[in-house]
């Protein structure tokens, strides 16, 4: 599988052919941010990794349910999902929409 990173730390969503029996891919430990949709307040949490499609991230005293579409902002990244599972506090959500932070900037630059 090709390299999924987009800058040092960070990697984007992995492609959707990706083994589901893959090793989880380990960004540094970075904190994103996190909130339910449509409404919900932004509150951090340390981002764990990725296998294949999932993000993982620490939940701990968050009270977000299973099932909860989230969005997730990183350094350079937009990302929302759906939060599929909780093990303890490691919860697991699947990504279905990613945004390049740089390549949004820049066509908001271009569109005005």
């Amino acid at each position: 599988m090709p390299d999924q990173r987009t800058s040092g730390a960070e990697y984007a969503v992995p492609a959707a052919g990706g083994s589901a029996g893959q090793a989880p891919v380990h960004a540094a430990r970075n904190v994103v941010r996190l909130r339910a949709l449509p409404d919900g307040e932004f509150r951090e949490a340390l981002h764990l990794g990725w296998h294949g499609r999932f993000l993982e991230v620490d939940l701990e005293g968050r009270d977000f349910a299973l099932g909860e579409p989230l969005e997730i902002e990183s350094a350079s990244m937009l990302y929302w999902g759906e939060l599929c599972e909780r093990d303890g506090t490691r919860g697991s959500i699947l990504v279905e929409h990613s945004l390049d932070r740089a390549k949004l900037a820049a066509d908001r630059d271009h569109w005005g």
